[in-house]
């Protein structure tokens, strides 16, 4: 019956906001974006990063409807000591947008173990937000499986990791009918804009750059396909069995949760770091689901505070 009623709302919403906004859209800027250099191909599937600096390699995931932009403040800082590598996921960013079924949180670890595999890149230190948090847990425990220890640290952001309540904006997605036209009548900074002040705690940081550049990437031809079929298939059909193995992961994890998010909220970090042996769990006071963004300077510190710590456990 709730669904119903938020259903009802929302599309209700559209029409009131969205229609006639579907011509002032991201286009215009998504032209101006352009690729970097650096492609990696899988089964023909051509995935988006940026490489910079040297050194241990740290490679960083976006969230679900993010891109590397959302390192934009991480990448540069770490650049400086380390080999960062931020991967656009298969259909977010620039990478491409196959119309086919394969979105789920396994398809996207398999690729970056594959990526892992064919640079050669050993002592990882992994690190993703929200659903790339949840590709990158995925993707250590799929090594593990194969006797594989090229992932010596997870930083994990405000992570799906357990059975909870989608986001609406998620919900909404998995929809059919509906879902097709709440993306089609609305436009991609619209709903960039809406995602925004889901994310975040504080408004007043939600800024017009970013609403524009991440509704350019919103625009993109497959944008829109790739968020049904990723909202679709977001929990794992064996996602209980998968948290069961939280227990096993014995190397060094931290987590960093913003104290307001209303996505993935405090509690599951907190189960999470209850859970993960060798864990610390940092809380951003008055910040919502993207730290890196919104309180970018707190990440740093308390990614560069656990990147510093070598010995001794960290409860």
């Amino acid at each position: 019956m709730r669904k119903l009623a938020y259903v009802t709302s929302f599309i209700a919403m559209i029409f009131i906001y969205g229609c006639g906004l579907n011509t002032i859209d991201g286009r215009g800027d998504a032209a101006r974006i352009q690729p970097s250099k650096s492609r990696f191909e899988y089964r023909g599937i051509s995935i988006n990063y940026e490489d910079h600096g040297q050194g241990q390699p740290l490679i960083l995931l976006h969230g679900y409807g993010a891109s590397t932009y959302s390192w934009r403040y991480v990448s540069p800082y770490f650049s400086k000591a380390y080999r960062v590598i931020a991967i656009d996921l298969k259909g977010f960013g620039l990478s491409d947008k196959p119309m086919d079924n394969d979105y789920s949180v396994l398809d996207q670890s398999r690729i970056i173990s594959e990526f892992i595999r064919v640079h050669s890149l050993e002592n990882v230190i992994l690190v993703g937000h929200s659903l790339g948090g949840a590709v990158s847990l995925l993707t250590y425990l799929m090594q593990s499986d194969h006797g594989a220890h090229h992932i010596s640290k997870l930083i994990l952001f405000d992570t799906a990791s357990y059975k909870q309540e989608l986001p609406d904006f998620i919900s909404i997605l998995r929809v059919p009918i509906i879902n097709v036209l709440s993306l089609c009548l609305t436009s991609s900074n619209f709903k960039s804009r809406m995602i925004l002040r889901k994310a975040f705690f504080d408004h007043s940081k939600i800024t017009e750059e970013m609403v524009t550049t991440y509704g350019a990437y919103l625009s993109l031809p497959g944008a829109s396909h790739a968020l049904i079929k990723t909202a679709k298939q977001i929990l794992p059909s064996n996602l209980e069995e998968i948290s069961e193995r939280y227990k096993s992961i014995n190397i060094p994890v931290l987590l960093i949760w913003g104290e307001k998010d209303k996505i993935v909220p405090l509690e599951i970090g907190r189960k999470l770091a209850g859970n993960i042996p060798n864990s610390k769990l940092v809380v951003v006071p008055n910040c919502g689901h993207v730290p890196q963004e919104e309180c970018p300077i707190q990440a740093i510190e308390a990614m560069e505070s656990f990147l510093s710590y070598q010995t001794g456990a960290m409860k």
